[in-house]
């Protein structure tokens, strides 16, 4: 899953997208600056400003890929 969050942020152009967990919370990425691949963990900017979290890569189950601004 990793692997396919790294692919996704190096995009060109970039294509949002969300990554979902196992507690089915789900984390979107506007932009490629909004989340980065740190050892076995994605840490992810809030929206708003809000801070950041930190995601197991053992805890994402899904990745949704929106093209263009459908779904967003």
């Amino acid at each position: 899953m990793l692997k396919q969050i790294a692919e996704l942020l190096k995009k060109t152009p970039f294509e949002p997208f969300a990554m979902v967990t196992t507690s089915g919370q789900e984390y979107r990425v506007e932009h490629p600056e909004n989340a980065a691949i740190v050892g076995g963990r994605v840490v992810v900017a809030l929206p708003g400003g809000e801070g950041v979290t930190t995601l197991s890569g053992l805890h994402i189950t899904e990745i949704k890929e929106f093209s263009g601004s459908q779904g967003m």
